[in-house]
């Protein structure tokens, strides 16, 4: 079975914003890389999603061997590394490196619990 993160990356990358947002639990908090402050409701997660997948070329990219994955017990998992948002064509492209935690239940009804996502400083 896959886990949430891949499914979660797929359907952000396919603009399937209804499936991306089944994912999360309904009391889930999302820290968005784009966003000002904390997302605390499914219509504000719906409405940060529908804004970036409409985008021209938007998606996102995980850094597979930046990914760890600990047991927290009672089937809970956090999920903690590295991906890359982008949008835009050709030399209209922009890249967004970013870190990102996800919690989740993985139990009968896996839901993301806790996404908290931030643009990694330049230096």
């Amino acid at each position: 079975m896959r886990n949430l993160t891949d499914l979660w990356n797929d359907r952000v990358n396919a603009g399937m914003v209804d499936e991306v947002c089944a994912l999360y639990a309904k009391s889930a908090r999302l820290l968005a890389t784009f966003a000002s402050k904390p997302i605390d409701n499914p219509e504000g997660i719906r409405a940060y999603f529908d804004g970036f997948t409409t985008r021209v070329g938007a998606g996102v990219s995980f850094d597979e061997k930046g990914t760890l994955r600990q047991d927290l017990g009672n089937q809970q998992f956090l999920y903690t590394g590295t991906y890359t948002f982008f949008h835009g064509e050709g030399e209209a492209r922009q890249e967004f490196p970013a870190r990102y935690t996800f919690l989740v239940d993985e139990s009968s009804d896996p839901k993301i619990l806790h996404h908290h996502s931030s643009v990694i400083p330049q230096s």
